[in-house]
């Protein structure tokens, strides 16, 4: 029961950040006129006009807050189930806790790296779609070797 209410919880959530994705996606796309950047070249002095989407920021602020969201949510779930965990299988815990803990240094490693905050959230999207496709594929190896 309790689980089956979880369940239903966790998709209703995901449905709606989904349908909030969408309209940000159609704002970017197709809504509202292109911004117009100018930009001076230092050698030619020349100004030139960059068109952008209207809706870049909207969109930019909305993937910090999915990124943001992510590893809160991952790092509260992961710390509750090594906290369940240290009961019963100590060397699990340990597993866990070091896992968090190259999460954290990773993080604050590319904090301090990088020379701004839009460099450091794209930095991060790197080394997590990163590290994610390299657990991906050692998983993957480590299966077809076992069997």
């Amino acid at each position: 029961m309790k689980s089956d209410l979880y369940s239903k919880i966790s998709s209703y959530v995901l449905y709606c950040f989904a349908a909030l994705i969408l309209v940000v996606f159609a704002l970017f796309f197709g809504a509202g006129d292109p911004l117009i950047l100018e930009q001076a070249s230092e050698a030619t002095g020349e100004v030139t006009e960059l068109p952008y989407p209207a809706y870049t920021e909207l969109s930019l602020y909305l993937c910090y807050a999915m990124l943001a969201i992510a590893l809160l949510l991952v790092l509260v779930f992961e710390t509750i189930a090594g906290f369940k965990t240290a009961k019963y299988n100590p060397k699990a815990a340990m597993k866990k806790t070091l896992y968090a803990v190259v999460i954290a240094v990773v993080v604050l490693g590319l904090f301090f790296v990088s020379p701004s905050m839009l460099d450091f959230v794209l930095y991060l999207q790197y080394a997590l779609f990163g590290i994610a496709g390299l657990s991906m594929l050692g998983s993957f190896f480590i299966s077809k070797i076992r069997s």
